[in-house]
């Protein structure tokens, strides 16, 4: 795919006009070459439309990799095979997983991503987490780095929340809050309510009442949901 075939898929993605997708970065009679392949576009202006329209400029370079998509997939399934596992608390099947991660075609930026997910199932599923204080920073650093949570970075969090302090903490579970108080993913409602309670937890903890009202609100949201009434909390409390 090219690039002016890529901003073609994002503009019409969001029902946009050239002129409208464009702003005042290029005039629509350039962009509209550029969409077609007959112009070329400058990597500033290239940013700025980026930029202008809220779209990744990390996802969007990503997408001109041909083997991103299939990537994209792999670390979905990767992903959804590590959390099925752990559930069923089966540690052979972990490591095996772990071992295919090691032997995959995934770039090697997206392996240590991956590698470092089964490290974090195998250390919770072996309850040696809370004193592997070297995977503990590791865990910091890249959840802190990710520009997305999906269903796993979630949990990760949730299982590893007593590892961060009480700021890093709000920042973290308030972000989550933001983005996911209306969704309509059952597995992520679940996790934010057990985020919630675990919020709520270390702040009465700390004595610190005042921000609790927002987890609470959370959580009297959710309390006639019918999917909670016998939900058990997968996070592991340390």
């Amino acid at each position: 795919m090219t690039i002016g075939e890529l901003l073609r898929e994002y503009r019409v993605g969001q029902n946009k006009k050239q002129k409208e997708f464009t702003g005042e970065i290029l005039s629509p009679s350039y962009y509209s070459k550029v969409e077609k392949g007959k112009h070329k576009i400058t990597a500033e202006d290239l940013i700025n439309i980026l930029i202008y329209n809220q779209i990744s400029v990390k996802q969007f370079f990503g997408r001109l990799d041909e083997n991103y998509e299939k990537n994209q997939l792999l670390e979905e399934q990767l992903n959804c095979l590590l959390a099925q596992a752990y559930f069923q608390n089966d540690k052979s099947k972990l490591e095996e997983i772990r071992q295919e991660i090691n032997d995959s075609c995934l770039s090697s930026k997206a392996k240590t991503y991956q590698l470092l997910y089964a490290d974090i199932f195998l250390a919770l599923a072996n309850d040696t987490l809370q004193n592997n204080k070297k995977l503990q920073d590791k865990v910091r650093e890249k959840l802190f780095s990710m520009d997305k949570f999906d269903e796993a970075k979630i949990m990760f969090y949730g299982n590893s929340m007593r590892f961060y302090s009480p700021s890093d903490n709000k920042i973290i579970s308030q972000g989550l809050i933001r983005k996911y108080r209306n969704t309509n993913n059952i597995i992520i409602q679940k996790y934010l309510v057990s985020i919630c309670v675990n919020m709520s937890i270390i702040l009465i903890e700390n004595n610190d009442l005042k921000d609790t009202k927002l987890y609470f609100d959370v959580l009297e949201k959710n309390i006639d949901n019918p999917n909670f009434i016998f939900y058990k909390s997968v996070y592991a409390w340390c």
